[in-house]
């Protein structure tokens, strides 16, 4: 098992010692190794924190079994498993990214116990971090890096853990961290620092991106519902035209009609009236010419 670790301290001591010849900076070196792993990783940090998302949503579901088997445990426990199952949520997700890590953790703590086998393979090797003086082959004598660390544990276990019956690890964990660091190697303690940062970050953009996500289908989803109320309307509308367009030639031809019947009736009065004033004409005419046949004879005789 030891054979194992030297093996893999020695290929990561290759990669420290290429970051190097780089920057020059030893710290600067175990940071961009840090963000390397933490690239090869994202997939198991993925999954450690989609099984922790679904784990925060089935908690309600979880308080309903713990309410149901209250006297017995063992009924709740298969209940529990068996709801995970179905689920597809692993508890135990979440530790993979910190199997991953600790054999890089064990490896990085062998190279700095042992500066002489980084000397080996770095020309004008420093172990000075930056413009610090600090060693990071030696624990941190300001005890800088052992309080950062442990801070940004705790951040990264608020964020992480949803759990809460797992909310003491919050404050457990981050206490052991600071209490280690004060004897591990300055840059051991630096590569764990940025590890959680690094961890914090990726939580913190997952969250933002499933909250982006959710909300576009919450509005894509409002979205459709307006576009069926608004092809509901829209047929209505339809339906109610098409009921009024039906309705008007029935209406119309009513006083059309009545129209109709009474321009008849006066057409029909109307001449009338002209025939009864032409017969009456008529009669008048034989009469005005025997009176005027008369007249002629009188003034004849004078």
């Amino acid at each position: 098992m030891f054979q194992l670790f030297e093996g893999l301290a020695g290929y990561i001591n290759i990669i420290l010692s290429s970051f190097y010849n780089l920057t020059g900076d030893y710290g600067v070196s175990i940071i961009m190794l840090t963000v390397l792993v933490n690239i090869v990783t994202f997939p198991l940090t993925r999954k450690q924190l989609e099984s922790s998302k679904r784990m925060q949503e089935l908690q309600p579901e979880l308080k309903k079994l713990q309410e149901k088997y209250k006297n017995d445990r063992a009924a709740y426990n298969k209940a529990s498993v068996e709801m995970m199952k179905k689920k597809n949520v692993n508890p135990l997700g979440g530790c993979l990214p910190l199997l991953v890590q600790l054999p890089i953790l064990i490896s990085i703590f062998h190279l700095l116990r042992e500066p002489h086998l980084i000397v080996e393979t770095v020309e004008n090797f420093s172990p000075y971090f930056l413009f610090f003086n600090l060693d990071l082959t030696k624990p941190d004598p300001y005890f800088i890096l052992p309080v950062a660390a442990a801070g940004a544990t705790f951040l990264q276990q608020r964020m992480v853990l949803t759990d809460p019956k797992q909310r003491f690890l919050m404050y457990i964990f981050p206490v052991m961290i600071l209490f280690i660091s004060f004897r591990f190697p300055a840059g051991l303690v630096l590569y764990w620092l940025t590890n959680s940062g690094v961890s914090a970050g990726n939580h913190f953009l997952f969250k933002k991106a499933r909250e982006k996500r959710s909300s576009q289908a919450e509005t894509a989803a409002m979205d459709a519902e307006k576009k069926v109320e608004e092809k509901k309307e829209e047929k209505k509308e339809v339906a109610e035209k098409k009921k009024t367009v039906e309705k008007l030639p029935e209406k119309s031809s009513q006083p059309t009609g009545k129209k109709s019947g009474e321009e008849k009736k006066r057409k029909g009065s109307s001449r009338k009236k002209e025939q009864e004033v032409k017969g009456k004409a008529a009669k008048r005419a034989p009469g005005a010419k025997k009176k005027s046949s008369k007249g002629k004879k009188k003034g004849a005789g004078k």
